[in-house]
């Protein structure tokens, strides 16, 4: 049994819907934006659930930050992947900066009062041609699909505006085995790689440039990499100013080791923690991009374990600085507390999730430490994404 709602849209919320009020219920709502009044499709309406989950069907009263959807194909009821597409960008950017702001001050009692910046370029190309990496599963006819969220139905791709060219023309081509995996990555190099399945061998080399400055990486197809195609870059300056001169560097969840290269090419003493699978002849990515380093160690393990083992050797991190990137769920209590453990006069926190970052941040509150500078960046146009990074240091 379906029902349609005629509901006033309000604030955003975390994870791409807008709040809406039904006779006290909280309704989720697809597809909306802040003002608006529309009638609404509920998905289950339960009379005993807690609140709703509704997509828009028809708009009533429009916001004047609606635009028309430049992927069509993802578009409400559509596949998934570019939610924000009927905002526009200034407007997706004030969206995040309230989940932002939201998030920061409900989970850790910290106002935010940045703003959300956009990544270079992003304005020109209207927050599309972005993605240097995408992955779609294969249809019954070999050809990449996207699923419609919550349905189950696959739609075969007829275009992906959110790739680069490069990438979009790659993934629109190829043909896997039905229900494989078809990942697509173009390189800072111009080279278009297409993968059909886990553990494939090729390496792939990236470069990225900060503080006047070139680093060269390589990874395995498939292997994480930040999918925008100026956050490397972005991320990596952000980093290196809030670090600033700590001579020792903790890199955490350090995947091919973005942070962990540049100090290790400056001399500083390094340690880049990441648990991953082996490269060629046995290994990590971590570790071949660090060789050559002298003054830089790669571990692969557990990053918990790691930071418990260096606390019980009493290392001393007391002019150090810690870097950690974790997983889109945070690095959760257990893991901050082990961090803050080692006492480090700073820690730089890279967050792919605001409500992660608070809840995170509280933690390290707790452990007695504050926190200095936050600042969010628009690294996933489209969608209700947010890049986050806040530093943080010891209270004396």
């Amino acid at each position: 049994m379906t029902q349609t709602l005629r509901l006033t849209v309000g604030a955003p919320a975390h994870g791409g819907h807008c709040i809406a009020r039904h006779e006290g219920r909280a309704v989720f709502v697809r597809g909306g934006l802040p003002g608006e009044v529309v009638e609404a499709e509920v998905d289950d309406p339960a009379a005993d659930a807690r609140f709703w989950n509704a997509a828009v069907t028809q708009v009533l009263e429009a916001s004047p930050d609606r635009v028309e959807h430049p992927w069509p194909e993802a578009a409400i009821g559509g596949v998934g992947g570019a939610e924000l597409g009927h905002v526009a960008l200034a407007a997706q950017r004030q969206w995040k900066l309230s989940v932002v702001r939201e998030s920061l001050a409900r989970f850790a009692g910290i106002e935010y009062e940045g703003d959300v910046r956009a990544a270079p370029g992003d304005d020109d190309r209207a927050g599309l041609r972005y993605r240097t990496r995408v992955s779609a599963l294969a249809g019954e006819d070999g050809r990449a699909t996207m699923a419609v969220p919550g349905s189950g139905v696959r739609h075969t791709l007829q275009a992906m505006p959110l790739a680069v060219e490069e990438a979009e023309e790659a993934l629109l081509a190829a043909k896997a085995e039905p229900g494989q995996l078809i990942e697509v990555a173009t390189t800072s190099f111009g080279e278009t790689y297409v993968s059909r399945g886990k553990g494939d061998p090729k390496i792939l080399t990236e470069t990225v440039t900060a503080g006047g400055r070139s680093f060269a990486y390589g990874l395995r197809a498939g292997e994480f990499w930040q999918v925008h195609r100026e956050a490397p870059g972005v991320l990596l300056a952000e980093v290196l100013r809030l670090v600033g001169d700590a001579p020792r560097v903790l890199d955490l969840y350090s995947g091919a080791g973005l942070f962990a290269v540049p100090f290790a090419a400056e001399g500083r003493d390094v340690t880049a923690v990441e648990l991953a699978g082996t490269h060629t002849k046995g290994k990590t990515s971590l570790q071949q991009n660090l060789r050559g380093y002298p003054s830089a160690t790669a571990v692969a393990g557990d990053t918990r374990r790691t930071v418990a083992a260096m606390t019980a050797a009493d290392e001393d991190w007391s002019r150090g600085a810690v870097v950690l990137d974790p997983p889109r769920s945070g690095a959760k209590a257990a893991t901050i507390q082990a961090i803050a453990s080692l006492e480090p006069a700073r820690i730089v926190y890279v967050a792919c999730d605001p409500v992660a970052l608070a809840r995170d941040a509280k933690t390290l509150a707790e452990c007695g430490y504050t926190v200095e500078e936050i600042q969010a960046f628009d690294l996933f146009p489209m969608t209700h994404h947010v890049e986050t990074v806040a530093s943080f240091a010891r209270t004396e």
